[in-house]
């Protein structure tokens, strides 16, 4: 089960061709984290909410109360992949957000 992606060669996600999972699953993981790893911090945690300390308890923050910093981290998921309707789309979502269209890259 040789791997015919040159090592090293992170620039664009790996492709799975249903053998090693393990292997491309940490190959993917790598490369998202490269991409930017707040984007990374998404996977693993979830959906990111604003929250804000009211008398000790954590709230959602109301959207109008929202930093910069709060939409950026909220868009790295929701804007880019919540129309998708599987995990393909979601990808190729995500590569479109990070690495533009074709278009864009010529």
């Amino acid at each position: 089960m040789a791997n015919k992606e040159p090592k090293g060669a992170y620039n664009r996600a790996p492709t799975f061709n249903g053998e090693n999972h393990d292997y491309w699953k940490e190959c993917m993981s790598v490369h998202i984290q490269s991409v930017e790893m707040d984007v990374w911090d998404a996977v693993v945690n979830g959906r990111f909410q604003p929250q804000v300390d009211v008398n000790g308890v954590a709230q959602e923050k109301p959207k109008a109360d929202w930093s910069d910093d709060d939409k950026k981290k909220v868009q790295y998921e929701y804007h880019s992949v919540s129309h998708c309707k599987t995990a393909k789309a979601m990808w190729d979502a995500l590569e479109i957000l990070h690495e533009g269209t074709v278009d864009v890259k010529q």
